[in-house]
């Protein structure tokens, strides 16, 4: 007859549960990290991109600054009727 005490029995079954749950911790902690590898890597990519498009920008508004300049500078008549022109339609449409 064969006789096995429930102390190692039990002392198997603890060791085995202690390693599968230490095997889906580890798969879970591998996911987590290769998930938030992606996002920074998504992210960099995204402040790269954002970061050409701002340099773009100010490019293009200092173009639109020198243009703006030289024209007032060329007609300077033109320019004030213009902003006058502007400046009382924006009085007639934000008040009474």
């Amino acid at each position: 007859m064969q006789s096995t005490t429930p102390s190692s029995s039990s002392s198997l079954d603890s060791r085995d549960v202690t390693q599968r749950a230490q095997a889906g911790i580890d798969r879970v902690r591998n996911t987590a990290h290769d998930t938030v590898e992606r996002a920074a890597a998504a992210a960099s990519s995204a402040a790269d991109r954002l970061s050409v498009r701002s340099e773009e920008w100010i490019a293009s508004k200092n173009e639109w600054m020198d243009a703006t300049r030289g024209y007032v500078r060329e007609h300077p008549f033109a320019a004030m009727g213009m902003a006058l022109a502007a400046g009382y339609l924006l009085s007639r449409l934000t008040g009474r």
